[in-house]
């Protein structure tokens, strides 16, 4: 499998910009680096208000990869709510631990059921790589 460093170098695309929020900083840090391999931007956080510092801050976020328990004021799916709302640009992946959560998420995001922890590093990949052929064959439709 080519990773998306290698097919942004071959097709000349922009690398793709991923905020990870992960409470467990071990999860986080092993997750953030396998991002990083693959080619990936990575900008990590722990709650869900760091996205909006940072996209304040004017930095492009592609896709967030959140939990759907998080600490602060905002879970995953408040956030993947509020997201949709103010940059729908930006797509969202929610992990979750159980599988009635995966239903509450599912209805926010565009690849179906959800990703379930224990991450499992090439299924993470495939949906990324999923949701940026989709974004990208909506923003050349609507060109």
């Amino acid at each position: 499998m080519q990773t998306s460093k290698k097919i942004s170098e071959q097709t000349g695309a922009r690398i793709a910009t991923v905020m990870l929020l992960e409470p467990d900083v071990i999860a986080r840090l092993a997750l953030a680096d396998y991002l990083r391999d693959c080619g990936y931007r990575v900008i990590e956080g722990y709650k869900p208000e760091e996205v909006f510092t940072v996209l304040e801050a004017g930095t492009a976020i592609d896709i967030i990869l959140a939990q759907v328990r998080l600490a602060g004021d905002l879970d995953g799916v408040a956030l993947a709510k509020r997201l949709r709302e103010s940059h729908p640009g930006i797509d969202v992946i929610l992990a979750v631990g159980a599988a009635n959560a995966a239903d509450k998420a599912g209805d926010l995001c565009e690849t179906g059921p959800q990703q379930l922890r224990p991450y499992h590093p090439q299924e993470l990949l495939r949906r990324i790589q999923l949701l940026r052929e989709k974004r990208r064959v909506r923003d050349d439709g609507a060109s």
